[in-house]
């Protein structure tokens, strides 16, 4: 196969097109020659010896348009090492996220905030988690951003099939799976109203400090609060209600997810206020990068060499292939 077929088709179109031209011009000027010598014995050249060096520089020509074309074949493996820091997401999908005093839905909102905070993230392994009641890995660490952008546009309230809202979880989950790698390489991201229904969150704080892993937490929602809908075949049903029957009213917490950032030396986001996250990107970029793991590949192997020999070969022997016939 050729890196560069596009080329070599394009190459041999030029060369048909010089080839065209040549035949023309040799007729012609073997006619006046012969026309001219009829006359005057002056002129001894070798047309055998003209053609075939002609013939040598346009099999020079169709080798070199193959090297250049870059043929490959045979594999060759190649150890391929990456740097990377690793930084895990935990998403909150519990039924509060379907509060919508930030549009469409505090859900669907967080979902395009992460899609684009992928899109600046440079060097970067990147692990989805998602928490209700319990937490659950949905996408390993990964530096493929369209399989990490996959999973997360697979999340809803019904990814986790445990009611509540256990952030403690979440960050003991992310933090147990980054617990051997350098303290400056990870990090830990939280987006969630806050509301931590199940939880210690105290214990997994100090495990977190442990682990030396920064936790940044991004507040979504609002001081005020909004009721949580509720739906059926997609369709609207009402508002969710305590056991007393008033309209439960979710509110962001911002104290505990500031509590979380400042004690792990990560940092606070008000999604509402800074809607850009301004900084966080920055901040992520910053991490230090240490090797990941070898992948092995099976490349093509490159063999240009082999046609641009040949080339060369051919273009040598119409350099040095005589002309004109030695006087008698």
């Amino acid at each position: 196969m050729f890196e560069h077929f596009s080329w070599l088709l394009g190459l041999f179109a030029v060369i048909f097109i010089l080839l065209i031209i040549y035949v023309i011009t040799y007729k012609l000027s073997s006619k006046t020659i012969c026309n001219f010598t009829s006359n005057f014995s002056l002129i001894n050249i070798n047309f055998k010896r003209n053609l075939l060096k002609n013939i040598c520089f346009f099999l020079a020509l169709i080798f070199i348009a193959f090297a250049i074309a870059r043929p490959k074949w045979g594999l060759k493996q190649v150890e391929a090492k990456s740097l990377s820091s690793d930084i895990v997401i935990a998403i909150d999908v519990s039924n509060s996220m379907l509060a919508q005093d930030l549009k469409p839905d505090r859900l669907t909102r967080a979902k395009m905030v992460f899609k684009d905070l992928t899109e600046h993230l440079k060097g970067q392994r990147i692990g989805l988690i998602a928490f209700a009641g319990k937490a659950y890995w949905q996408c390993p660490l990964t530096s493929d951003m369209k399989v990490f952008e996959m999973f997360l546009s697979l999340l809803d309230t019904d990814t986790v099939p445990f009611a509540g809202t256990d952030i403690a979880a979440a960050i003991n989950l992310a933090c147990k799976s980054l617990e051997k790698i350098p303290s400056n390489t990870k990090a830990v991201i939280i987006i969630t109203d806050g509301e931590d229904l199940e939880g210690n969150i105290k214990e997994a704080i100090d495990f977190a400090t442990e682990s030396q892993t920064k936790i940044f937490t991004i507040g979504i929602g609002t001081d005020k609060g909004e009721p949580i809908p509720t739906y059926e075949n997609g369709q609207f049903k009402e508002y969710l209600k305590d056991e007393k029957g008033k309209t439960v009213i979710t509110k962001l917490d911002s104290a505990t997810l500031e509590n979380i950032a400042t004690a792990t030396g990560g940092k606070y986001y008000n999604l509402n206020q800074n809607p850009t996250l301004t900084g966080l990107v920055g901040k992520l970029n910053k991490l230090d990068k240490t090797e990941g793991t070898s992948n092995i590949f099976n490349n093509l192997e490159d063999r240009f060499y082999y046609p641009l020999t040949i080339g060369i070969i051919f273009l040598l022997i119409f350099l040095f292939i005589p002309v004109r016939s030695k006087d008698k």
